[in-house]
């Protein structure tokens, strides 16, 4: 709204406001090192004027005189000049008197076409007849000559002066400011999200803009040595601007054209470098030929883009932002017309109407970081909702597995226990049953009383099964010793040599679990040789070895009547497995008549924890 209203201020007619008239302007070419007006050769002029139209080649310097009666002005009220502007730099004389003087006159030449100027006039050198003298050096590339000159009150003269300054310097400098600061976040921004392209190249126009809209407050060529080669580098900047304008309006609206944006640039870059190499005498043909290009390019794609967001498809920020599109259509042929000096003037819209788009885009910007907020802030709340219910049926999941888990741990209980009384108290059972068949006279009380104590043993046992799984407090060695007695007197007792061969059990302490499953195993095989075999010796390995044990034992008995392979087999070697199973380890079971092996491997580390 800013700049809307300074630039319908800016097409005020100046006699809007009470200014004299400037009755005589005359103009004369002049050596440019004369520090005088020449005498003759003045000629009638208007302002504002651009002595290229006139003397289309020279390059040097021009003398301006206007000229007024002191009856024009009121004598109670201050006297003062505005002067719009001047092209390039010059010095402005009243009376004989200077006022104000540039600071190069010479190559590079101070660039003030775009500074106006408020004058005061001494009353001290105020005559009947008033004479404003201004000496310009100016290239009739560059629109060489000067603008409207205003005499009257100061008061009235810097109302003028404040309104054009304001256009022609303040918001220039503002909109510089906007856009250097938006294009650099823009180009964070698709730094840091580099599929927004569309703002990446946003940000890149802005930054290219600025080496056009920089001519319009720059009153030097610094830091270049010569006025062609900042007008070339301005001219460079419109033909790059022009080219990320084309490709954000494609990216902005979803598009990709690589047979157009490709040539386009190649076009562009042969545009840069044939005003970089162009010689003085060509650069005002050369300029023109490019700045009516890329003008003629904006604006295409000014059309385009208006076409793309009304199309049933366009998105509603692109509509929003192609309204702003009209505007800068209209910057830019009013831009064209005082560029090819169809129009008197040396004021330029288009860097006004781009404050107008930096401030829109950022507005879109907003729009749709407001708009994809409210997309993420709804899909938040759908996915919490979802995430609710998956919990709920998680819980119910894994309340119902809980439940199925403890049904399954009291029948692996109760199982275990069954192998324990199997493999414990049976074995017990049946060598008493054995020894009281077939040697009755030795069941003595103390006998019985043994027998007894073995069966308190067993169920120590099965209780510590049940109970226990810490690391026990006795070796491997310890916990075999009973096991070893009683298991050799009940073999030896039955006329079967028994053997062992122990090595490396001190240092072993397993879980009670653990110890008592090996043990049992121990038991169950010396058992089923006891039962089944009819060996008359057996031998025992229990060695720890390489992180392992290792317990073998063979007989010398018939061996299996069917392979203990098979499904059918006892309930004595369904126990062996299933301990092994628990315990980690590797069981295999050689069996033929005269030598049957029974071998397990066990690794120390899963049995230990």
């Amino acid at each position: 709204m800013l700049g809307l209203f300074l630039l319908l201020q800016s097409i005020t007619p100046a006699s809007a406001f009470a200014v004299v008239d400037t009755p005589r302007i005359e103009a004369v070419r002049a050596d440019a090192a004369s520090t005088s007006a020449p005498v003759d050769g003045w000629i009638d002029v208007t302002l504002p004027d651009d002595w290229s139209t006139r003397w289309p080649t020279y390059d040097g310097v021009t003398w301006y005189r206007v000229t007024w009666k002191q009856s024009h002005l009121d004598p109670d009220a201050e006297p003062a000049a505005f002067v719009e502007y001047l092209n390039m730099a010059g010095v402005i004389d009243f009376n004989g008197a200077t006022l104000v003087r540039d600071r190069s006159l010479v190559e590079p030449l101070a660039r003030m076409w775009n500074v106006p100027r408020l004058l005061a006039l001494p009353t001290a050198l105020l005559r009947g007849d008033n004479t404003l003298t201004v000496r310009i050096s100016g290239m009739a590339a560059y629109q060489p000559g000067l603008g409207p000159v205003h005499i009257g009150p100061m008061s009235t003269m810097s109302a003028l002066y404040e309104r054009e300054f304001r256009l022609r310097y303040d918001l220039q400098l503002f909109g510089l400011a906007i856009g250097v600061t938006l294009g650099s976040f823009f180009l964070v921004l698709w730094f840091m999200r580099r599929r927004e392209t569309a703002y990446g190249w946003f940000g890149a126009l802005q930054i290219a803009w600025l080496a056009v809209a920089i001519n319009q407050i720059s009153t030097s060529t610094w830091p270049f040595t010569t006025t062609d080669a900042w007008e070339a580098f301005n001219t460079i900047g419109l033909l790059v601007f022009m080219g990320c304008w084309g490709t954000f309006v494609l990216r902005f609206c979803g598009r990709r054209w690589p047979r157009v944006e490709r040539p386009m640039w190649i076009a562009l870059a042969l545009g840069c470098t044939w005003v970089m190499l162009a010689p003085h005498e060509s650069m005002r043909n050369t300029r023109d030929v490019l700045t009516i290009l890329a003008t003629v390019l904006g604006l295409g794609w000014n059309v385009a883009f208006i076409v793309f967001a009304w199309r049933r498809d366009g998105r509603l920020d692109q509509r929003l932002l192609s309204i702003c599109a009209i505007a800068w259509l209209a910057a830019g042929v009013h831009d064209a017309f005082v560029f090819t000096r169809l129009l008197d003037s040396n004021m330029y819209y288009s860097t006004l109407s781009e404050n107008l788009s930096v401030i829109a885009v950022a507005f879109v910007l907003a729009w749709n970081f407001v708009h994809n907020l409210r997309r993420i802030e709804g899909f938040n709340d759908e996915l919490i909702g979802k995430i609710d219910v998956a919990r709920r049926e998680l819980a119910d999941t894994l309340q119902r597995q809980h439940e199925r888990e403890v049904v399954r741990a009291r029948q692996g209980e109760r199982l275990g226990l069954a192998h324990d009384l199997h493999d414990g108290l049976s074995g017990a059972l049946v060598s008493n049953i054995l020894r009281l068949e077939h040697a009755p006279e030795s069941m003595t009380p103390a006998a019985t009383l043994a027998a007894f104590k073995e069966l308190r043993d067993d169920l120590h046992l099965i209780i510590d099964t049940s109970t226990g799984y810490e690391s026990g407090r006795n070796s491997l060695a310890e916990l075999l010793v009973p096991l070893r007695f009683r298991m050799t007197r009940l073999l030896e007792g039955h006329d079967i040599t028994c053997r062992w061969i122990l090595g490396g059990l001190d240092t072993v302490f397993l879980v009670t679990s653990a110890s008592l499953d090996l043990l049992r195993m121990v038991q169950e095989a010396l058992v089923n040789v006891l039962k089944h075999s009819g060996a008359r010796s057996v031998s025992i390995e229990l060695a720890a070895v390489d992180a392992q044990l290792s317990l073998t034992i063979t007989d010398d008995g018939v061996g299996f009547v069917q392979s203990p392979e098979q499904p059918t087999a006892g309930t004595g070697l369904r126990s062996l497995r299933a301990r092994a199973l628990r315990l980690q380890a590797a069981i295999s079971i050689d069996s033929r008549p005269g030598a049957t092996t029974v071998h397990v491997r066990v690794p120390l580390v899963a049995s230990a924890t």
